[in-house]
């Protein structure tokens, strides 16, 4: 038996079935506009149709577009309007701002959750009100839909340079966005027993790795699973997003999921879960989980114990990634590109290496209960002893002293480098922030205050040395048949932000659309995050574009096409549109200069990093103090 969600979408090859002409100048009926559309360009969203339209303003005519005969706008009017000139030609004129440009271009989208159609200008279009009236109108009155019909305000020169209101019916990415009921998070295939979870403080204990698990919120321990089902709406640089891209596992949402009787009808079933743009299935699948499996080679990773002093920022480089980890080895790239580039990093940096963690665990007898553990793990040990073990593992972590020697090594070594007091202690381990695997999310960070009382330098380094041992970084780690035995725990540490005006993540490459220009970034207010939100709110997510003076491609698309608003702002992005473009910017030299110095085995469209960042408080200055290869 096979269940398909019932608000799914599908879209017919052809043309009305006999219709010779690929356009039409007069939608008459939904049936109409279904076979002439298709999946859009750009899918930011799920459950979407699109269908191109054209208004040639030398003639006043409206040409509605096949999508199957012509997949840009560019084609059709090369093809059949009489356009001569190359694609740099003609998007300089028809996304310009001039009032006698001839074409009018625009996306008509149909969602489905919401029963709305939108016109969409391209995130690079300087239209101006006048053509703009003129276009919708034409467009409204030749569609069968012209009650239902807004423009949607997703471009920040719309919003904040067309004075729409009372003029035009609009619509905002927020209320698109917080009006469906399915989102595609991860689309991939995967086969286990599907669980619903209706209270996960008392069954998360007894998940399984080959379980599907349908549950109402994402809890701030991953488990490893096979698939999830969740109800609430995921960024797509939240950290559950990156880790099950990371692992390869489908994951949605779909609000309406404990209201379906059918899905509860395979509850405790093996299926076949499948996550695709506008759908997820599930069918029922004859897979014996119960058949045993060749044991797979471990990954043996690298790690070099050898450096026993702490190492500033101004010596961390990446081939020193076996001694200090990969994300302070990465911290030592950002500082050679902050030299070139116009962004700052966190200042006050240094390294603590992996030898004072193995030293730690060797003093404490902690590692002879590691050593235990892996051996029992590997004999199938039950999991509540699993969890028990790594508890014990961590609770002698922490409860165990700082060497003196270390705890004033790391004062002396703040007070050297500057006047900063509150630093930031972040892991940086060998099983993190490499190719394959990110790791994001797994392990911890913790503030540590020079002479503090209550946020103590010493319980900071203990904090993150223990997160190496958290079940959800152990159960990680075992997904990608990581050798335990052979993982090390470093620490970056610089200063701290206590107060930030914007924080966020950005991918440098375009998520929504392959082999095209773009950077995703999600953004929110303060220090509310973006890669475990809060319920209930929702950040910025949009994507910008680097402009000529930097984009190794010269003029391409430009603008900020926005996909959500934050909940906290008002209705208004986080960062003003100089900075978001300036960002840009920066993103595309950091990916140049890493491109440049790296063999990378993939085109530059497909080719990304992850990026996180920050605005300080009151100067609005640009920090970033994380960078790692993305994995997808």
């Amino acid at each position: 038996m096979k269940f398909i969600v019932s608000c799914s979408i599908f879209f017919f090859v052809g043309f009305l079935g006999t219709a010779q002409s690929s356009y039409i100048s007069k939608l008459k009926s939904y049936e109409q506009f279904q076979q002439m559309s298709s999946i859009p360009l750009y899918q930011k969203y799920g459950q979407v149709q699109s269908l191109k339209v054209v208004f040639d303003c030398s003639d006043d005519r409206l040409h509605f577009v096949s999508s199957e005969d012509h997949e840009f706008h560019y084609e059709y009017c090369i093809d059949e309007l009489g356009f001569i000139g190359s694609v740099s030609e003609f998007n300089a004129t028809a996304y310009s701002g001039n009032s006698d440009r001839r074409f009018l271009l625009a996306n008509i989208n149909y969602y489905k959750a919401l029963d709305t159609y939108t016109l969409e200008l391209g995130p690079s279009d300087r239209m101006d009100l006048n053509l703009l009236t003129r276009f919708f109108w034409a467009v409204s009155e030749h569609v069968f839909f012209s009650d239902n019909l807004y423009l949607m305000v997703n471009t920040s020169y719309l919003k904040n340079n067309v004075d729409t209101k009372g003029v035009l019916p609009t619509i905002a990415p927020n209320e698109i966005y917080d009006g469906q009921v399915f989102q595609p998070i991860v689309k991939h295939l995967s086969h286990g027993k599907l669980r619903i979870i209706e209270n996960w403080d008392s069954v998360h204990p007894s998940i399984c790795s080959t379980d599907i698990i349908v549950v109402n919120d994402i809890p701030n321990v991953f488990p490893l699973v096979s698939g999830v089902i969740v109800i609430r709406f995921q960024t797509p640089l939240s950290h559950v997003t990156l880790l099950g891209q990371n692992r390869k596992i489908p994951i949605c949402a779909y609000t309406n999921a404990f209201d379906s009787d059918y899905i509860r009808s395979f509850d405790g079933k093996y299926v076949v879960f499948s996550v695709e743009q506008d759908t997820f299935l599930i069918e029922e699948s004859k897979i014996d989980f119960s058949e045993e499996r060749e044991p797979v080679k471990r990954v043996k990773l690298k790690r070099d114990l050898s450096v026993d002093s702490l190492i500033p920022g101004r010596l961390l480089k990446e081939r020193l990634s076996t001694v200090v980890g990969n994300k302070a080895a990465n911290f030592g790239e950002l500082r050679k590109y902050s030299a070139k580039i116009d962004f700052e990093i966190p200042e006050s940096a240094f390294a603590i290496p992996f030898s004072f963690y193995q030293n730690h665990v060797d003093r404490s007898g902690v590692q002879i209960k590691i050593d235990d553990l892996i051996a029992r793990y590997q004999q199938s040990m039950p999991l509540e002893e699993l969890h028990g073990a790594l508890d014990e593992i961590r609770a002698l972590i922490l409860n165990s002293d700082l060497e003196l020697s270390l705890l004033n090594e790391i004062e002396l070594m703040i007070l050297r480098l500057g006047s900063f007091r509150r630093m930031r202690f972040r892991s940086s381990t060998n099983a993190e922030d490499r190719k394959g695997f990110s790791g994001a999310g797994i392990y911890s960070s913790k503030t540590g205050e020079l002479y503090g009382e209550n946020q103590s330098i010493a319980n900071a380094v203990r904090h993150v040395w223990a997160s190496l041992w958290s079940y959800n970084a152990f159960m990680e780690r075992e997904a990608f048949n990581i050798d335990h035995s052979t993982v090390a725990m470093g620490v970056l540490v610089h200063r701290s932000f206590p107060d930030e005006e914007v924080n966020g993540v950005a991918i440098t490459c375009n998520l929504y659309r392959d082999d095209f220009p773009g950077f995703v970034v999600n953004a929110q207010l303060g220090e509310v995050s973006v890669v475990q939100p809060v319920r209930g709110v929702s950040c910025d997510e949009f994507i910008c574009y680097p402009d000529e003076t930097t984009s190794i491609y010269g003029k391409q698309e430009s603008g900020i096409d926005i996909i959500n608003f934050s909940s906290l702002n008002g209705g208004r992005l986080v960062m003003t549109d100089e900075e978001i473009q300036h960002f840009a910017n920066v993103l595309e030299r950091i990916k140049q200069r890493y491109l440049r110095s790296h063999f990378v085995d993939t085109t530059y469209f497909r080719f990304a990093l992850d990026v996180e960042f920050k605005l300080e408080h009151m100067t609005r200055q640009l920090y970033i103090k994380q960078m790692r290869i993305y994995n997808r």
